[in-house]
């Protein structure tokens, strides 16, 4: 017997502005490893690869903030 918070939850956060969020991150963090492995191997900068998700996290907070403005200045 599942419960059904859960799947109310899923259907929650699939939703097609979620979608977009998630793919931008996605795509985000798959250019930073593609261009940190790229520079690594080629010897052009040295990569520290702890810090090779902060693009992705910038990029989740410039989308959380422009959402926040976007929803607090909306007009009604």
């Amino acid at each position: 017997m599942k419960p059904k918070y859960l799947i109310n939850f899923i259907s929650k956060i699939n939703t097609t502005k979620n979608k977009i969020i998630m793919k931008t991150m996605l795509l985000c963090i798959f250019l930073s490893v593609s261009f940190a492995f790229v520079s690594e191997k080629s010897g052009w900068i040295e990569v520290d690869w702890k810090i090779i998700f902060i693009p992705a996290l910038l990029v989740l907070q410039i989308i959380i903030i422009s959402t926040a403005l976007k929803n607090r200045y909306k007009k009604h």
